[in-house]
């Protein structure tokens, strides 16, 4: 969604440029008189061709790196555009003078224009200079948080007395816009605040682990128990005692549930894998023999629902991981059972 600032920026900077050719040609505090409407004109068009070379040209590619070239080009590029405006305005002034006709009184009235156009001139382009040194400086700031936060995996906050800490980005619970700042709740129950923008904190957090669910509201992937389509509901913490609930955008609810949805199917598959990766352990292991009614418990699970995983059986007989693992070790060895299928989509079969 870039276009829009995109849109934006244009229309400011084209404010911009006609505010200041209007000034130009309407006030003559920062120039001589130039004596036409169109030569007015040119002299607002030369300032603004320095400030945007020096903002978009001279700052970016010598600054960092040739700082007194930076400056030096800076002095020759306001020495030119004052030497044209001068050019285009000293005829008038020697008119002007005509009263002083010699030398003493057309210097002393020439070098006041000199002092004021190239002092005009240094001052608008110290202008754009400082604009971009602030706008280096949040982008240097907002470096150091992403930084902080990829590697530390800390964000700084808030506490309610206003002292500024670092607290674990893993038990952020929740984000809520509130005003101008944002409410950080935690996983134990604590409300910190980040004095931000809720966009600016979506940005340094990423679409990896968190999501924004609404205009008001990010939220942990981590953290969520389900979705309907319409609301999410956050898992129960010790802190928060019930589960609590947030509506979804109407305009992005189908793309905001499929995006969760799909987190979860993977979060789903990949515990299952690491159970049957313990399976398999366990059957190296070779574990002792479980009592025969837990055998003959699991063995008709298994023929009553053919390509069922373990977990299944287990929310259904209640047995322990240990012990299905043990279990199912016994029948696969005694050729009862067999594991067809990969490690997502495969399940327990019976034999003959």
């Amino acid at each position: 969604m870039r276009h829009p600032k995109t849109i934006i920026a244009i229309l400011l900077n084209i404010l911009f440029c006609a505010t200041l050719l209007w000034f130009f040609t309407r006030n003559a505090f920062l120039r001589p008189y130039l004596g036409s409407m169109s030569k007015e004109f040119f002299s607002g068009l030369l300032l603004l061709a320095t400030l945007y070379a020096n903002y978009y040209i001279l700052y970016p590619k010598l600054y960092r790196s040739h700082t007194s070239l930076y400056w030096l080009f800076v002095v020759i590029v306001c020495l030119v555009s004052g030497g044209i405006e001068l050019a285009l305005g000293y005829p008038l002034i020697s008119k002007s003078s005509s009263m002083v006709i010699n030398e003493v009184g057309a210097f002393n009235i020439l070098s006041k224009f000199l002092f004021l156009i190239f002092g005009r001139n240094f001052a608008f382009n110290l202008f754009s200079y400082m604009l971009r040194e602030r706008k280096q400086l949040q982008q240097s700031l907002d470096e150091e948080v992403r930084i902080v936060y990829q590697y530390a995996r800390m964000l700084d906050v808030c506490d309610n007395k206003n002292n500024c800490q670092h607290i674990p980005v893993d038990n952020i619970l929740y984000c809520k816009k509130n005003g101008n700042e944002t409410e950080i709740h935690t996983v134990d129950g604590i409300k910190y605040t980040r004095y931000c923008t809720l966009k600016y904190l979506e940005q340094h957090l990423g679409n990896k682990e968190f999501i924004r669910i609404s205009s008001s509201v990010i939220v942990p992937l981590q953290y969520i128990a389900s979705c309907d389509g319409k609301t999410v509901t956050m898992k129960s913490m010790p802190s928060t005692g019930t589960p609590i609930i947030f509506k979804l955008d109407t305009k992005k609810a189908l793309q905001i549930a499929a995006a969760i949805n799909e987190y979860l199917r993977r979060d789903i598959e990949e515990k299952e894998d690491a159970q049957l990766e313990i399976e398999e352990e366990t059957v190296k292991k070779g574990p002792s023999i479980p009592p025969k009614e837990k055998l003959d418990a699991v063995l008709h699970y298994i023929k009553e629902h053919p390509g069922c995983r373990s977990s299944e059986i287990i929310s259904h007989t209640s047995f322990s991981q240990t012990t299905m693992d043990r279990c199912l070790f016994e029948l696969k060895k005694e050729g009862l059972i067999e594991y067809t299928g990969s490690k997502k989509s495969g399940g327990y079969y019976p034999i003959g």
